[in-house]
């Protein structure tokens, strides 16, 4: 898998920025997941040996081998092939070493949804306080408080002389 000179990826003219390269394989551009692809869809997901690509509506699925247990920075995904399907035109400059990637304005214009959301529920939950913290501020002072106590007339575990009788209680 020969690696290109370094070659820029631009999104409508303005540069997507990545540190792993673009690569050039059996004629076919290959570039990273994330970024580069991620730019121009709304999510990817992985399930089993497949990701699925979506934006606007629209899905691209592509088979990825199994044993490829990678991020999404790892993987290495056909550029043309995968979005020019989700309606991008992608063309290589050789000469100027760039991969321009243009998107329609349609794509690029916010999706209001057909039918509004419904108003979340409203849970009447009471909040609880969060636990006031306590604050340290030097070495710790005794305690000033006075314990109430009462001197007992007899220790509990004091016997009466012999002889002498025990004190009423």
């Amino acid at each position: 898998m020969p690696f290109l000179p370094p070659t820029r990826v631009l999104r409508d003219g303005a540069p997507i920025h990545t540190y792993l390269p673009v690569v050039l394989r059996s004629g076919h551009l290959y570039a990273p997941a994330w970024p580069v692809v991620a730019e121009f869809v709304d999510r990817i997901i992985r399930v089993g040996d497949r990701l699925y690509i979506y934006r606007a509506g629209r899905c691209v699925v592509v088979e990825v081998p199994r044993s490829a247990h990678r991020t999404l920075a790892q993987l290495y995904l056909p550029l043309a092939a995968t979005l020019r399907p989700l309606g991008d035109d992608v063309r290589y400059a050789a000469a100027a070493r760039t991969v321009e990637i243009r998107t329609p304005l349609a794509a690029l214009a916010p999706r209001l949804p057909a039918q509004p959301n419904p108003l979340p529920r409203v849970v009447f939950a009471p909040r609880l306080a969060p636990t006031p913290r306590p604050h340290w501020n030097g070495v710790p002072l005794p305690r000033r408080t006075p314990l109430p106590a009462t001197a007992p007339s007899t220790p509990p575990n004091a016997r009466a002389p012999l002889g002498r009788p025990s004190p009423p209680r």
